[in-house]
């Protein structure tokens, strides 16, 4: 049995907590939340405690937790897996059950996976990418760290996500295509062409609105 703590107690935290709490995910038990919110220390949510802030790690021995970042936005949950990552503490993973892992498809650490979503052979899914209800990956499809892939969002086959993307609600990306890192998809967007970093996309087919400078800057 491995103690878990969710970073952040958020609504996208208490969904996780909802998928470690299924029969599947039995060798995982969650302790609580942690939170930088003061309000929050003590309360029950969804009867798991906010045990408090970061420094409640300083009481415990490391090496017996495992987290997981409870943000549903790329740039949060990279910044709380740095800071994790500085404290030493290692990462769980939260597969719904009725999620699909193809056999020759590699998942990293630190990944949430909704019910219903699929991860197609030959797919790579790096550290702490969000797969939400309902998105498909392709075969031999990349998404790269941090990504956030929202409901219904459709990969095909060969396509490319870089660092920290968010996907919006019912996006598809036909097949082969690259995403730069960082970059927005608008809700519905149809990609049929390469974009860069950092840049906003939106409508069928995807063009760009906006280009911004610097990673993680649309969330």
């Amino acid at each position: 049995m491995t103690a878990v703590v969710i970073m952040g107690a958020g609504a996208h935290a208490r969904e996780i907590l909802e998928i470690l709490r299924q029969p599947a995910n039995a060798k995982l038990e969650v302790v609580g939340f942690i939170d930088d919110n003061p309000s929050l220390h003590g309360k029950r949510i969804d009867d798991a405690v906010v045990l408090g802030d970061w420094s409640w790690f300083a009481g415990v021995d490391r090496r017996e937790v495992g987290v997981i970042c409870g943000s549903g936005l790329s740039k949060t949950r990279k910044q709380m897996v740095e800071k994790a990552l500085s404290l030493g503490l290692k990462f769980v993973n939260a597969i719904s059950p009725f999620a699909r892992i193809s056999p020759s498809a590699k998942v990293g650490e630190g990944v949430v996976m909704y019910a219903n979503s699929i991860v197609s052979r030959g797919s790579f899914i790096d550290d702490h990418v969000a797969i939400n209800v309902g998105a498909i990956i392709g075969h031999d499809t990349r998404v790269d760290a941090y990504g956030t892939l929202n409901p219904g969002v459709n990969l095909a086959g060969n396509v490319r996500i870089g660092e920290g993307c968010l996907l919006g609600i019912g996006c598809s990306v036909i097949q082969g295509m690259t995403i730069g890192a960082w970059s927005t998809i608008g809700a519905g967007a149809v990609v049929v062409r390469d974009l860069p970093d950092n840049v906003t996309a939106v409508g069928v087919p995807a063009r760009i609105i906006e280009t911004r400078e610097g990673g993680g800057d649309h969330l």
